[in-house]
């Protein structure tokens, strides 16, 4: 499966793994069908270990994946992050424009998933 979608509720986080090949539409969807079904996902931090990576990243979805989330947070102004795993360096440049269609969610990098864990644990931490 191109997709994989794993939530932890205690921590209140979502990793998604994204396999080589994946094309932008099977993640998007993906993403879109797990908050349809669990909405309050939106307000989760989210890990994307994007294996591929995905080469064919759609502005227009990135903007609807973004309003989806804000659609459906209860509080809009509470900071909520996901950290995507890749080595690509210029990725940082790309997240700008992700972190426009998010509202108050902000995007960041990390070069490994444990990376990405030891991230979120310091951005959440009480």
């Amino acid at each position: 499966m191109p997709v994989t979608i794993d939530t932890d509720e205690k921590l209140q986080r979502v990793i998604v793994t994204v396999s080589e090949g994946t094309r932008w539409a099977s993640f998007e969807a993906a993403t879109l069908a797990t908050i349809a079904k669990e909405p309050d996902l939106s307000e989760w931090t989210w890990i994307i270990d994007d294996r591929g990576p995905i080469e064919d990243i759609d502005v227009a979805g990135v903007a609807r994946i973004g309003a989806d989330f804000q659609r459906r947070v209860r509080d809009p102004r509470r900071r909520t992050y996901t950290v995507v795993v890749t080595t690509d360096r210029y990725f940082d440049t790309w997240l700008r424009v992700v972190d426009m269609n998010h509202g108050a969610r902000k995007h960041l990098t990390a070069p490994t998933l444990s990376a990405a864990c030891a991230l979120i644990d310091k951005l959440t931490a009480d």
